[in-house]
């Protein structure tokens, strides 16, 4: 260290100018940073989604959801396992553990569906693996409506010009389309005719195929050329088919169309959506893994604005913006970096108040965007964004950027001046090699520390660790950036720039602090007993009063956007029930002043992640950016208005709480209670109990069970003697049926690129009428009979869905917990649920917000107990006294106190923002001590001084300066954050700004008065660690 420094000082020019370079470097390499509004913060998954048309839940469950848990299980960097089954769709949640090759990982998924090969009944489709998502996975939601053209031609310029040019866009996952009607050719077979002339489906079908074949040709070669032979390709022609020839009756040719209507009709709908509360079409995109969501955005942007013009010249309104993520992180990182360039302001206007010369001022600025900026390139090598968490840790980090200068220039500075008035002084860069080297021992224990401090939270695996880690993660690399700095960049030059007499005497407002903390520091000592106790009672008060300041898991993030779930309190509700009402409260909510669009998704679509029935819908609620209105205002607003509607289950969350809740619990709300068992009916009773158990809570919010029970449902009885009696066979009978009622694709026809699939399917009005399933006409070997001879049709109720956690079956009743704590309105909770009782077998699970946030604060207590006997460690190996290193350990009271007081006063709560502003406070009021302490060790041994009350007054003095400017800095680099507290993107560090100044403030107030104090009495070289043998 020694030889650094030394070759720093006397190659000074040469250093200044390669911190010139570094900072040019560094500003163009921060142009081309990549910007998110937060870390990939929840574990990364998959789903696994595979059609099984005409399958109810159960069977599904049984039939395709079991097989496929039962390939994937075990897979490598599998860390938990979600299931759904509904009718017709089977979705499988894995979640990969931490620290994986997620590609990887992936493909090993990817390979065991493979070897599912054909052991999945026929007729379910292959399963489909999703792609790797980013955390927030929503990248823009766009909305098509139109006056002009019909559901068809709106579905058409989705699917066949929108979609592919925004999948083009890199960054983009994928493009999930709701909406409008997808093109179709219906076969609608008229089962009296078709019966009157003898044709079986069978024949119908294989007629329909024939129509629809298409082969190659191949080529003529002649002398000269080569001409090729072009076959007709079968276009969406409804006349066409129609006149294909089905057979020979009499002699006579009979055609499709004389036993069945060919039209164009729209394909089954398994979801719908509403723009604006007109019928349109919605463009759901999500973000790849990994990618920029800002650049991504405005590459999306970008290519949608070149369609645009063409979009209105056919009549559609573009909504380009129903939800965009972005708005968040412009708002969010525009915020934050106001707060950093106000306190850069102000953090220079304070060095140069205690330093009083520009030049030593902007020497020891400079320390600031030289550390960042290779924090920022650390940064972007390992892959990270810079975002709300990595800004925060540079705020956070702003005043030991500089400490780290600050006491290496006040060192020069004083040992200069002492060296003027000595009368042999040696030589200036001598004085400025060994005044950096004097404390370079101790700041580099004292960032030891820090660092240690920050342990727990860069390690942490839960959702919060993901979340604040980077922060961490910023703020260590940029100390370390600030450590090497102050090594090389700030004693190079002051040697260029400082002279002998450029050293300035202490002001007089520096004298008259100096004089009172003397005193002060002086009454302490004759009353050291009065000031133990009241500490003690101060800190054993902040401690006591911890648990009464309530918070959440993690803040409402003040987005814009709202999240509203409705689902209908009957399963089995249709699309066009839920369109009614969803109609009307999208009137109801644009009728508000500050809302500025609302989309309602109903249902779900072909590989979409919200794999919902028609009875459930989701409103995404976009609120005008000039909305001054309060976020929490507007979400009570808006519960009001759905609480109008009888007969419907509804919550209001926020976008990003709806993924932080989802990625916990597989549900939105704060809260589930998973009620695990094997009998679906105990699960339906255990569920009601908690219900009931639940609704009396103070602070629970949208209490729900999704009743998946009570869906109708048309039960198929086969007769065996009367399948006999017929001829037929179960496939026979059950072909039909899904020929007809689910549909049975035969081919397809094409207009240009596009693709439109033709399929047998009964029309509307008889496929509609339950009656008409009696009625359907089978073909066997004996002549067409109806289903009724074979079959009987009894009304019936089954489930919606089929949850498994695990692998394991449950149920969830899920709540948000709204005006209390969490921890206390879920530990009233469990009370209530232990003394209602639930059936035998049935078990409760408490997951979500509040089970993750016990889980984050216990690995965080861990962590923290291994990083204190690190900091012990360090502090052992830091002091020659003994003491010194216990008295660095009383700065964990000493900041409480303030830290504490604060979070009370301002209502912030213990969030995780404040959890980081305690264990920054400590790490910046321990490295104070540490300086403090070291420099009475250096006045002893090194000056040769007595340890008396002057050497202590003497050394409190003169660490006053570096102190005070640690705390000022600190304090004004987070002070625009804790003004900011209400301002987007600063949920988390607004709370922790707030903990830090607070604990700031009385830190410092006890390291300058009552730490000497105690050192004087208490502390000293008769403490002095013995050397080993």
């Amino acid at each position: 260290m020694r030889r650094l420094v030394d070759l720093c000082v006397r190659y000074a020019g040469t250093v200044a100018i390669l911190t010139l370079l570094a900072l040019a470097l560094g500003a163009w390499a921060l142009r081309s940073a990549p910007l998110d509004v937060f870390p990939e913060f929840v574990p990364s998954s998959v789903d696994i989604q595979t059609e099984a048309p005409g399958f109810t839940a159960q069977q599904v469950e049984q039939l395709v959801t079991k097989p496929i848990e039962s390939a994937v299980n075990g897979a490598t960097g599998l860390a938990t396992m979600r299931s759904e089954s509904i009718p017709g769709l089977s979705v499988i949640t894995i979640q990969f553990t931490d620290n994986i090759n997620l590609y990887n990982a992936r493909q090993g998924i990817s390979e065991r569906l493979s070897e599912l090969g054909n052991t999945l009944p026929a007729g379910v489709g292959t399963p489909q693996l999703s792609p790797l998502t980013s955390s927030t996975m929503d990248l823009l939601k766009i909305g098509l409506v139109s006056d002009k053209l019909d559901a068809f031609q709106l579905r058409d310029t989705a699917d066949w010009v929108l979609k592919p040019a925004l999948l083009a866009v890199p960054g983009v996952a994928h493009v999930i389309v709701f909406g409008g009607s997808v093109r179709e050719i219906h076969i609608q077979p008229d089962l009296r005719r078709m019966t009157s002339y003898g044709f079986t489906l069978t024949q119908l079908a294989d007629a329909a195929r024939a129509a629809l074949a298409l082969r190659g040709a191949g080529f003529v070669d002649m002398a000269h050329q080569r001409v090729l032979i072009q076959t007709p390709v079968p276009a969406p022609d409804p006349s066409a088919i129609a006149h294909a020839l089905l057979g020979i009756r009499g002699k006579s040719p009979v055609t499709i169309g004389d036993i069945a209507t060919v039209t164009q009709a729209p394909a089954l709908r398994s979801g719908d959506a509403l723009v604006m509360g007109r019928p349109g079409v919605l463009l759901s995109l999500a973000s790849q893994y990994g990618a920029n969501t800002l650049e991504t955005t405005h590459a999306v942007e970008a290519a949608l604005a070149q369609l645009v013009p063409a979009l209105k010249a056919q009549g559609i309104t573009v909504y380009p913006a129903l939800h965009r993520p972005a708005n968040f992180v412009e708002r969010a990182l525009g915020s934050l970096e106001r707060s950093l360039m106000i306190a850069g302001v102000l953090i220079l206007l304070v060095l140069y108040l205690f330093l009083r010369d520009w030049r030593s001022a902007v020497i020891t600025f400079l320390a600031i965007p030289l550390s960042l900026l290779a924090a920022i390139a650390v940064l972007n090598h390992m892959g990270q964004t810079l975002n709300t968490m990595t800004l925060g840790g540079f705020a956070v980090a702003l005043g030991v950027l500089v400490d780290d200068a600050i006491i290496g220039i006040e060192n020069i500075l004083r040992r200069l001046r002492e060296n003027a008035q000595n009368p042999h002084p040696a030589p200036r860069l001598a004085v400025i090699r060994d005044a950096t080297l004097e404390v370079r021992g101790p700041v580099v224990y004292a960032t030891a520390v820090v660092i240690a401090v920050f342990l727990p939270v860069l390690f942490s695996t839960s959702v919060q660790g993901h979340f604040v880690g980077p922060l961490a993660q910023a703020f260590v690399l940029a100390v370390l950036a600030s450590l090497v700095v102050a090594l090389t960049a700030t004693p190079a030059l002051m040697a260029l720039l400082i002279g002998v007499g450029d050293s300035h005497a202490d002001q007089g407002w520096i004298r008259r602090v100096k004089t009172w903390q003397g005193g002060a520091a002086a009454w302490t000592h004759r009353h050291i007993a009065l000031a133990i106790g009241v500490l003690l009672l101060l800190s054993a008060a902040a401690a006591a009063l911890m648990p009464f300041l309530g918070g959440s898991f993690m803040p409402d993030f003040r987005e814009g956007h709202f999240v509203m779930q409705v689902s209908s309190s009957t399963p089995g509700t249709s699309l066009d029930e839920m369109l009614a009402v969803g109609r009307r409260i999208s009137r109801d909510v644009l009728a508000l002043p500050y809302v500025a669009t609302i989309e309602q998704q109903v249902g779900r679509a072909s590989l979409g992640e919200d794999t919902w029935g028609p009875h459930r819908s989701e409103f995404h609620v976009e609120l005008k950016p000039d909305a001054t209105i309060d976020q929490a205002q507007a979400e009570d607003e808006l519960r009001t208005i759905l609480a109008r509607y009888p007969g419907l289950q509804t919550e209001v969350v926020t976008f990003l709480g709806d993924r932080i809740s989802e990625s916990l619990t597989g549900e939105t709300a704060d809260v589930a209670v998973k009620l695990f068992g094997d009998r679906l009916d105990s699960l339906d009773t255990a569920a009601r109990t908690a219900m009931g158990a639940l609704s009396g809570v103070a602070g629970i919010a949208d209490l729900q069970f999704k009743a998946q029970s009570g869906t109708p449902t048309l039960l198929l009885q086969l007769r065996p003697d009367a399948m006999v009696a017929s001829g037929l066979k179960t496939q026979d009978v059950l072909d039909a049926v899904q020929a007809n009622y689910s549909g049975a694709m035969v081919g397809q026809t094409y207009a240009g690129v596009r693709a439109v699939n033709v399929e047998i399917l009964l029309s509307d009005d008889e496929r509609n009428r339950p009656e008409t399933l009696s009625s359907l006409m089978i073909d066997g070997p004996f002549g067409p009979l109806p289903l009724s001879q074979v079959a009987q049709v009894v009304p019936a109720e089954s489930r919606y869905a089929v949850d498994h956690d695990g692998g394991q079956r449950f149920v969830s009743v899920t709540f948000n917990v709204v005006g209390r704590g969490l921890q206390a309105t879920v530990a009233d909770a469990r009370q209530r649920l232990a003394a209602a009782g639930l059936p035998p077998g049935v078990y409760a699970e408490f997951s979500g917000a509040a089970a993750e946030q016990t889980a984050s604060r216990n690995q965080l207590l861990l962590y923290t107990g291994f990083a204190l006997v690190l900091i012990v460690m360090i502090l052992f190996l830091c002091f020659h006294w003994r003491s010194n290193s216990w008295f660095v350990l009383v700065n964990l009271p000493f900041s409480l106190i303030g830290s504490v007081a604060a979070i009370a006063l301002m209502g912030s709560g213990l969030s995780v923002g404040a959890m980081v502003g305690l264990v920054t406070v400590f790490g910046i009021s321990a490295r104070n001590a540490i300086l403090l302490l070291a420099h009475y060790e250096h006045l002893v041994e090194a000056e040769g001084l007595a340890w008396n009350a002057a050497t202590v007054r003497r050394g409190a003095q003169e660490r006053l300066v570096p102190i005070l400017m640690t705390a000022a800095v600190t304090a004004l680099g987070l002070l625009p954050l804790a003004i900011g507290l209400n301002q987007p993107g600063q949920e988390i560090e607004g709370p922790m700004a707030v903990t830090v100044l607070g604990g700031l403030l009385s830190s410092t107030l006890l390291n300058l008065v009552v730490l000497p104090a105690l050192a004087e009495r208490f502390g000293g070289p008769r403490h002095r660690a013995q050397p080993a043998d």
